[in-house]
């Protein structure tokens, strides 16, 4: 007898588990649902989507020699693009006229 009620008790543990399971899936896709949609109303890109990307992107540059790839030395890229300048240099000149110091 207390080999079948222990039996009952684990199966209706294992049945709760499952259903709670579901219902937490359920919610997490009710909620995924509607939060696109409510971006996808405000014209934004679903958040869904960004993370996707950011993933995919991630993974690509995994792939394509890690995360310090970019410290190991320049890419043919960036030393095709020796010659760009970033910041022109321009001359500051000391003017005579100077605020009164604050007190």
């Amino acid at each position: 007898m207390n080999a079948l009620l222990a039996w009952f008790f684990k199966l209706a543990l294992a049945a709760a588990a499952l259903i709670f399971a579901a219902s937490l899936l359920l919610a997490l896709l009710v909620i995924l649902v509607v939060s696109s949609l409510w971006s996808l109303l405000h014209g934004r890109k679903p958040q869904v989507a960004v993370l996707w990307t950011r993933y995919r992107d991630l993974t690509r540059g995994m792939a394509q020699g890690g995360p310090w790839a970019a410290a190991r030395g320049p890419t043919a890229q960036a030393r095709a693009s020796d010659d760009i300048v970033d910041v022109q240099v321009k001359e500051v000149r000391e003017s005579a006229q100077r605020l009164p110091p604050r007190d």
